[in-house]
C-alpha cells in the first residue's frame, strides 16, 4: 500500500491500470495479439512482484491472491478495482 494509505494507494494503482492499459493498446496497433498482450502483462505482473514481495513461488503466491480476491468482485458482480 503507498504511504500505507488506502486512497493513496488506489489512486496509484488506477495511474498504473492506466498507463498498462495505454502500452497494450500500443501493442495491439503494431499488430501484438490479445493473447500475448496479456501474457506479456501477466509475466510482466511476476517480474514486479518479485521485486515487491520475493521471488518466485512467493510472487507467484502473492498473485494468487490477488487474482482469489478480482475473481470474488467479478463473481459479486462488483467492479474489479
Amino acid at each position: 500500500m503507498t504511504h500505507n494509505d488506502e486512497q493513496v494507494s488506489m489512486s496509484a494503482i488506477d495511474l498504473c491500470r492506466n498507463i498498462n492499459r495505454k502500452a497494450a493498446n500500443e501493442y495491439a496497433v503494431r499488430g501484438v495479439s490479445p493473447e500475448d498482450i496479456a501474457l506479456g502483462a501477466i509475466y510482466s505482473a511476476f517480474d514486479i512482484t518479485e521485486v515487491a514481495k520475493g521471488p518466485g513461488v512467493v510472487a507467484v503466491e502473492w498473485l494468487r491472491t490477488a487474482l482469489d480476491v478480482i475473481e470474488r468482485q467479478v463473481i459479486a458482480g462488483e467492479p474489479v478495482q
